[in-house]
């Protein structure tokens, strides 16, 4: 049954990965006919004709590729092999690795094939010349007797054209003898490779690709099974150069390398590093062959009929998966390379550790634990070594806990108990202590961002109020809204932690109810045990009086607060929070946000903060005189006892000094000095 060329040519799928596969099936068609020839020389020449630039411009100014020759020694198209090239997958050459496909692959690729080939057979030399496209298939052209009495065979590959693959081939003559060198390595493993010249009629830039494979080294073959089939590994070396970062594997069908590479690093992380051999950084590269691979690449040898995952009940017993071979084979590398891999362990473990000491400290527990260490992969972004180590903290802490509980529910106390939940007491206060170190972590960021919003920037501007006040509780929200975690009133006083009502650049009335224009930045009640005896609840499920009042007044860094005329210092750091208390002290129906009743007496105690930026001399010595008490550290203080109103003014550096003094101590110790 005649099938017609361009029948077979349309089912050829090419992909952009495939630029060169046309080319590499016409180089082995060269190497086996070098093969099956007595030449003494064997070589093969290449030469690349351009085309356009590609659709998308590079920088490297390459053009695609229009034509391509290749020029052998070898064999030649005598009867029995032009017999062959005429039969649609033809098995002459099926000892070779061969499927009859080859031509119908450039076919996909060029428009034309032209064949020149002069050859002996049967004693008599000959010349042979024909064309092959996909409309007019085989067109002879001559068959003669020859004069010349050497052997040389020319195809030439016309006219690239399809548009999956065009742009791909704007590739250097350098990227094209690389890509011959991995596709052809088993060829030279074996002793079977020819010398390989490669041209650019362009520019007249040439390779010896030969050359590039005595950059290869050996180091060893290895074979492993899994289940019936065997695998074998020519495990080969090559010296780091430019930007590479990656060890691969070349999966090999019949002699020659199928589809793209893949790296190791991505099987097994610890071949994320290069391996180094006497002072010198190496990649490995991996070529692995098998009777299974034979069977299962593609007519096209552009692909395997082979999973990347086992397929569970849809698998038969006989099928393999890629993650099963490549399983097996980091098994072969590890053996292999057992020095490497201590030592990328080691390098891993130091990457992890500085990531603690630098980054997260939350996982300080975990730093001087190689045995948790050692699980993570090495060469890790900081999002990946994140996860992982939240992972392991979350796991080791229940576990702890788990013993814990499981301590207190027996109830069975001995020496050897009390010896072991001591370790695990000692674990969680490790964990523990992570933790604190986390929130540590996060204030100090917190504090240094504070500074740095206090600089003016390169044009003398500040940040705005709103900014920084962003920092110390965000606008528009309560407490009742946020988490504990949400505010950092810490900064200006450890004890605001336990405050339960909270109003942020709120106006007065949305507790009050009262019109006001009156907008205080933070209005703070307290109701907690631990501060003033009797408190009261107050917020959604009860009202009543409340034990202490504190009001804060931030003023934009870069102004002198309250200035009601430029060179005016007359007035009193109390009326930028004075008014605040009074609306609270005699409006008759003060209420919270949530409209429940809020109580607050002469005898309340009231604290007022007001924070601002710069203190003029004329305005320190005003309020001095009206009773303003100045401490030795440059903070102002008034008493007012008959409001048990207590009013402390300071700048927004003096607020960030006490938050570092504070936290100084929790800070070395954690961080180190």
């Amino acid at each position: 049954m005649f099938v017609p060329v361009k029948n077979i040519v349309e089912t050829v799928d090419l992909t952009p990965k495939d630029a060169l596969l046309p080319l590499f099936e016409c180089v082995v068609n060269s190497i086996i006919s070098l093969m099956q020839s007595n030449v003494t020389n064997k070589e093969i020449q290449i030469k690349i004709r351009r085309g356009d630039a590609p659709s998308q411009l590079q920088f490297d100014g390459v053009n695609t590729i229009k034509s391509i020759t290749i020029t052998d020694n070898g064999v030649g198209f005598t009867e029995k092999n032009f017999k062959s090239f005429e039969t649609p997958f033809s098995k002459v050459n099926r000892d070779f690795g061969c499927k009859g496909i080859g031509r119908f692959t450039v076919l996909a690729a060029f428009n034309e094939l032209h064949v020149r080939s002069n050859y002996e057979e049967n004693g008599n030399w000959k010349y042979r010349e024909f064309t092959c496209d996909s409309e007019n298939e085989v067109t002879p052209v001559k068959h003669e007797l020859s004069d010349i009495q050497i052997p040389k065979t020319t195809i030439d590959l016309i006219d690239c054209f399809n548009p999956i693959i065009k742009d791909k081939t704007a590739v250097s003559i350098e990227e094209i003898s690389t890509e011959i060198m991995h596709h052809c390595l088993i060829y030279y493993l074996s002793g079977q490779m020819p010398l390989i010249r490669i041209f650019d009629a362009d520019n007249s830039e040439g390779e010896v690709i030969n050359d590039l494979f005595q950059q290869v080294s050996k180091e060893n073959e290895r074979t492993f099974q899994i289940g019936n089939e065997s695998f074998m590994a020519y495990i080969t070396k090559v010296p780091k150069e430019n930007n590479r970062k990656n060890h691969y594997i070349f999966y090999c069908a019949n002699s020659r390398v199928v589809g793209q590479p893949k790296s190791i690093g991505k099987i097994n992380s610890v071949f994320s590093y290069p391996i180094i051999q006497d002072g010198k950084p190496y990649f490995l590269e991996i070529y692995v062959i098998s009777d299974y691979l034979n069977k299962k690449n593609y007519k096209t040898r552009n692909g395997f009929a082979i999973p990347q995952e086992d397929e569970g009940l849809f698998s038969n017993e006989d099928s393999l998966s890629f993650d099963q071979i490549e399983l097996a084979l980091v098994n072969v590398l590890e053996e292999e390379y057992e020095d490497h891999i201590k030592e990328a362990s080691q390098k891993s473990q130091t990457e992890i550790q500085n990531y603690i000491d630098q980054k997260a400290p939350r996982y300080k527990s975990l730093r001087n634990n190689p045995d948790l260490l050692k699980s993570i992969p090495p060469n890790l972004t900081d999002d990946k070594k994140e996860e992982h180590l939240y992972r392991i903290s979350y796991h080791a802490r229940k576990i702890v806990e788990s013993k814990l509980q499981d301590f207190i529910d027996n109830k069975q106390i001995s020496e050897d108990t009390v010896q072991k939940v001591k370790k695990d007491i000692q674990e969680k206060t490790a964990y523990d202590v992570d933790s604190l170190a986390d929130y540590m972590m996060r204030r100090k960021a917190i504090i240094d961002l504070f500074d740095k919003f206090l600089e003016a920037d390169s044009e003398g501007k500040y940040k705005l109020e709103q900014d920084i006040h962003n920092i110390i509780f965000p606008l528009g929200f309560t407490n009742e809204d946020l988490g504990y975690e949400m505010h950092n009133l810490w900064l200006l006083d450890e004890r605001f932690l336990s405050y339960k009502f909270i109003a942020s650049d709120k106006s007065i009335t949305s507790y009050s109810q009262k019109k006001s224009s009156k907008e205080p930045d933070l209005i703070c009640l307290d109701e907690q045990p631990q501060m003033f005896d009797n408190p009261i609840s107050f917020g959604d499920k009860s009202n009543g009086e409340v034990n202490s009042m504190v009001i804060f007044e931030f003023k934009r860094p870069g102004e002198v607060a309250h200035q009601k005329a430029k060179g005016n210092y007359r007035w009193q750091f109390s009326e930028l929070i004075e008014p605040y208390f009074e609306d609270f002290l005699y409006s008759p129906d003060k209420k919270n946000y949530k409209g429940k009743q809020v109580i607050v007496k002469k005898e309340t105690p009231k604290f007022g903060f007001v924070i601002i930026d710069v203190l003029p001399p004329l305005l320190e010595q005003y309020n001095i005189g009206k009773g303003w008490q100045k401490t030795p550290f440059g903070t102002f203080y008034k008493m007012e006892a008959n409001n048990n109103l207590h009013i402390e003014v300071m700048t927004f550096e003096k607020l960030l000094e006490y938050a570092k003094n504070r936290h100084m101590p929790f800070f070395d110790k954690l961080f180190g000095k």
